[in-house]
């Protein structure tokens, strides 16, 4: 679109956050337009055009709107802009808070207390000065995805990259080493038309374009998250992707958390695309607080949030997502590795069901888009690791289902477009086993843990028996189960109350590393090897169990102990030999 003369529309007709507009001149597929509503302008997208048989140079758009729509009327003015839903990439990303247009709070509660639609405020701060540092010189080629300098952002070293849209240019000048901010001109290329660019530290990506791999790899290296039961057994490679399912109050959200704080990976987005606002409020105060515990600095300095809550229109959550993913590739592509945590995918698939059927399409299971399943593969699949970069971008979906059915579409959907799956369990969270992921039914990955194969295997199997012979002493009674069946309940007992459960508000039991994990891998699998003998000295069936339990108990409790105590080489020995005396029963009272 070269012409500068404005291309507007008319309001026709208005469905909530979905409009049609009459337009007089010709309109792109997919680009954004402004809808001004009682001197606001309000951010839409065009979804479908249509020719209008009444007038030759007209036609009927139809619009989603990201924004609340009240007060908009028939003949507001629309004004098409020629580009995209885009995001502003660029050095300033990390820190930050925004809505899910790339809106920054903060700079929007200065502006007024409460969001209106219609707030604007720049996506980066436009004031601050990076030190550039030059990695070319004038007359060097350059390509879309080249780094032309770098800026320093924190710890991390941040590449000033040419536009991805752009192909082979030559680079005509560059600022040496200097103080820009981010309005100010640090290069200028020529295409092979012979047309003049200018390039800033910023640049917009259309969202919707995902940016391209160098070399796309099958993620290997496992992700230390800190939680035992995921890194035990579903773990998480760097640039795998997980659906993480459960019902409300199942602890999803403290679940990701923990995730921020303790996943190790050198950035964290956050999209809070459609989180009950109570805990999204939590997230923006809390983790401006936090420290890191890698680095003993700020936890907003590796992160950046979208704070989309389900208070927003339910097109802005769309919206959100792909905004949040677009800038978790732009740090795959500058070499780090980058955990997307989305919470929660069922409001931004809530939000496809809601246009779909606006726009009047076949409904398909639950009256979602026929196509769900391909939208949230889609989705999933712009994760992956990037061999050409050395970055990745983990993609972690919590999932809400209606009254915690994993058998709805979304959960369903969601399970067959990733390759780990953490579901929560409503009777576990119930006991206030936390996490609440059911490690014998929701527990599924295909990527490489901690410990083999066969110890997962037979943590499983012990956990598995030991949930069978607790369902036959519900139905039959404890006399009807043989001694040596009950000692088994009680080693899957341990396991699940001394491993499976953590707490996440415990400085030292919050986060356990793979070095802590295998010590507590070697003295499970001792437990579960080792047939322990209780001597019977003439005491009765009945009698003898309630000692075995005693036991068990006693250990439990100085498991847990260990837990959120240990911390030098001499005490983190000591579970394994005391696992060994209780074998052993060399010492009775633990």
């Amino acid at each position: 679109m070269g012409s500068s003369k404005k291309r507007t529309g008319t309001l026709i007709s208005i469905q909530d956050s979905l409009v049609k507009a009459r337009f007089y001149q010709d309109v792109i597929m997919g680009e954004t337009a402004e809808i001004t509503v009682e001197g606001k302008q309000l951010q839409a997208e065009v979804l479908q055009i249509e020719a209008e048989s009444t007038g030759e140079n007209t036609g009927i758009v139809e619009m989603q709107v990201f924004e609340d729509l009240t007060g908009a009327q028939i003949g507001d003015l629309v004004e098409f802009k020629g580009k995209p839903l885009s995001v502003l990439l660029g050095p300033g990303l990390l820190t930050s808070i925004w809505d899910g247009l790339q809106n920054p709070l903060y700079k929007l509660s200065e502006q007024n207390a409460y969001l209106v639609p219609g707030m604007k405020a720049p996506a980066l701060d436009e004031e601050k000065l990076w030190n550039f540092t030059p990695m070319l010189k004038v007359g060097d080629i350059v390509k879309g995805g080249d780094a032309i300098g770098s800026v320093p952002e924190g710890r991390l070293e941040h590449k000033i990259l040419v536009p991805f849209s752009f192909g082979k240019c030559k680079i005509e000048s560059i600022e040496a080493k200097c103080e820009l901010n981010i309005t100010q001109q640090v290069a200028m290329i020529i295409d092979e038309q012979n047309n003049s660019h200018i390039l800033k530290l910023v640049f917009h990506q259309p969202v919707k374009s995902p940016i391209p791999f160098k070399e796309r790899a099958i993620p290997s290296d496992t992700i230390s998250t800190g939680v035992r039961v995921i890194d035990l057994l579903a773990p998480v490679g760097y640039g795998g992707t997980v659906g993480n399912p459960g019902p409300f109050g199942a602890g999803k959200t403290v679940l990701q958390h923990s995730l921020c704080k303790y996943a190790l990976a050198d950035i964290i987005i956050m999209a809070a695309c459609g989180e009950r606002a109570g805990e999204a409020v939590e997230v923006f105060k809390d983790f401006a607080e936090l420290e890191d515990p890698s680095t003993g600095e700020s936890l907003m300095n590796r992160m950046c949030i979208f704070g989309n809550t389900s208070s927003m229109p339910v097109a802005a959550r769309e919206a959100s997502v792909f905004i949040a993913l677009t800038v978790g590739e732009y740090y795959r592509y500058q070499g780090y590795n980058v955990i997307l945590l989305a919470d929660s995918t069922s409001r931004w698939a809530q939000a496809l069901r809601e246009r779909s059927g606006r726009q009047g399409d076949i409904p398909g299971p639950e009256a979602f888009p026929m196509d769900i399943p391909d939208q949230i593969k889609g989705m999933y699949q712009r994760a992956g690791a990037d061999a050409g970069t050395g970055g990745s971008l983990t993609f972690i979906g919590t999932v809400s289902p209606a009254g915690g059915n994993f058998q709805e579409p979304v959960t369903q959907s969601t399970m067959d477009a990733t390759g780990g799956f953490w579901g929560l369990s409503q009777d576990r969270a119930d006991a206030k086993k936390y996490p609440a992921i059911d490690p014998l039914v929701y527990t599924n990955s295909v990527y490489d843990s901690f410990i083999s194969d066969t110890d997962r295997n037979k943590i499983l199997q012990t956990l598995h028996e030991a949930n069978g012979i607790d369902q036959t002493i519900s139905t039959i009674g404890l006399k009807k189960v043989p001694l040596d069946k009950y000692v088994q309940y009680q080693k899957g007992q341990t396991i699940d109350f001394c491993v499976m459960q953590q707490d996440a508000f415990h400085e030292i039991d919050a986060c356990t590393r793979p070095e802590r994990l295998g010590l507590i891998n070697i003295a499970v699998q001792k437990l579960i090897d080792n047939p322990i003998e209780f001597s019977q000295n003439e005491m009765e069936d009945e009698e003898l169990k309630a000692v075995v339990k005693t036991k068990f108990d006693e250990l439990r409790q100085w498991w847990k102990d260990w837990n959120s105590s240990a911390q030098n080489e001499e005490q983190l020995d000591g579970l394994s030999n005391k696992i060994e005396q209780f074998i052993k029963q060399e010492e009775v009272v633990l």
